[in-house]
């Protein structure tokens, strides 16, 4: 295996929906077109909240009655309890969260490629793993442009400022949970803030704020170094007047605001 590859656990969860009534179910719950949706590929989607507003983040793949929805670690049991709580009267069973491991450079599992990444879900470990380090995995999702829940987005953020709205949301499909905030901005709206990329020159914690013109303008949410672009990397989200090619300062030191994914 590359140095770039192995196997990543302790960041995902999955919950599982089975049964006759769980794709008419989660088709009116989460942002992603569920009756188009295949046993061996993932697609991205939101579990948003009645407002509008991130519940949680998800890679979704179906196989015939039943869907596995994988979220970030914690997570599990919010989607869980969501689900849980709008379903009435509906056949289907939710089982879970349990762990889920993610293999980079492929090989099995569930493809979640994304942003030149790539990456499967996998229920089990495989046997005799090879183990990304947990730092290593932190800069290739930051490359890739894959925000944490809870990390580098919440549940005060708006799907369309994580920069996922393209992958994670079908417009054809129908009303959803938390539809009407969506369509609204993709209408006829903006957002105040953009997930966007950071190429530091130097070694930057989380937390640390970054400012234009000595004004704050978001603040780091993840680091790391690239072994792949030799930079340290970060995501944050930042005001919308922030423009990808614009210089920042960030802690005791300056950053370049990149689009992501990193090219």
């Amino acid at each position: 295996m590359s140095e770039n590859s192995g196997v990543v656990a302790g960041t995902h969860e999955v919950v599982e929906v089975q049964g006759p009534g769980a794709a008419s179910f989660l088709q009116g719950l989460i942002s992603q077109d569920v009756e188009t949706l295949d046993p061996v590929k993932a697609r991205r989607s939101f579990l948003l909240g009645a407002q509008g507003k991130l519940r949680a983040l998800l890679w979704v793949s179906r196989d015939g009655d039943r869907h596995e929805l994988y979220t970030d670690f914690g997570y599990g049991q919010v989607v869980a309890a969501d689900l849980g709580h709008y379903k009435i009267r509906v056949k289907a069973v939710i089982s879970g969260p349990e762990p889920a491991w993610q293999l980079i450079g492929g090989g099995g599992g569930v493809d979640a490629s994304m942003g030149g990444l790539v990456r499967s879900f996998l229920r089990e470990a495989p046997p005799q793993p090879e183990f990304l380090p947990l730092e290593r995995w932190t800069a290739l999702r930051i490359e890739a442009g894959e925000p944490v829940m809870g990390v580098d987005v919440d549940e005060k953020t708006i799907p369309q400022e994580t920069g996922l709205v393209g992958d994670a949301v079908s417009f054809t499909k129908g009303c959803y949970l938390g539809q009407e905030l969506v369509a609204r901005i993709d209408t006829r709206g903006r957002v105040n803030r953009h997930l966007r990329g950071l190429r530091l020159e130097q070694a930057t914690a989380p937390g640390s704020v970054v400012a234009v013109g000595g004004e704050e303008v978001g603040w780091v949410s993840s680091a790391a170094w690239s072994e792949r672009l030799s930079a340290n990397l970060g995501l944050a989200l930042l005001k919308r007047t922030v423009l990808a090619g614009e210089k920042v300062q960030v802690a005791d030191g300056t950053g370049l605001v990149v689009e992501l994914p990193f090219a």
